[in-house]
């Protein structure tokens, strides 16, 4: 069964997608907050999409937010482009059939995967657990179909 039949492509696909989407609104978000309260702009937001106010991760959030500094912020945006930039090429090389684009999935994904054990043993969240194993099945999946180059 090639990639494309199994349809699990387009879903590894999307996930990229989304991880660069998201880090790009991050790294956006963060150079437009340089000089004003983040934690502000956070709380703001988060009762105009009406998330309860009460959330031990808002919560952690906050707190994160506001022990910012102006060059933390900028470092932090800095690599959330560099690291966008990175899933956006992932996402559009596979979805190109880029011959090289499994490789270079696998080794960005893979290359990750340790900083997410030692984040998961520091402090085990359900999150960074399935993130891991979302990344892992990519990392076996893009493994076992790396010939599906261009066509």
């Amino acid at each position: 069964m090639t990639p494309r039949q199994s349809g699990l492509l387009p879903w590894i696909i999307a996930f990229k997608a989304f991880k660069a989407t998201t880090l790009t609104a991050l790294g956006i978000a963060l150079l437009t907050t340089r000089r004003s309260d983040p934690s502000d702009l956070f709380i703001r937001l988060t009762l105009a999409v009406h998330l309860p106010l009460t959330s031990h991760w808002l919560d952690r959030a906050i707190v994160w937010l506001s022990n910012l500094t102006v060059t933390k912020q900028t470092t932090l945006a800095i690599t959330a482009f560099a690291y966008g930039t990175v899933m956006g090429t992932e996402g559009v090389a596979l979805y190109l059939r880029k011959s090289w684009a499994p490789w270079f999935t696998i080794v960005v994904t893979s290359s990750l995967i340790p900083i997410e054990v030692y984040e998961i043993a520091r402090k085990p969240d359900l999150m960074r657990v399935l993130l891991l194993a979302v990344n892992l099945w990519i990392v076996i999946y893009l493994w076992r179909h790396r010939d599906m180059g261009e066509r």
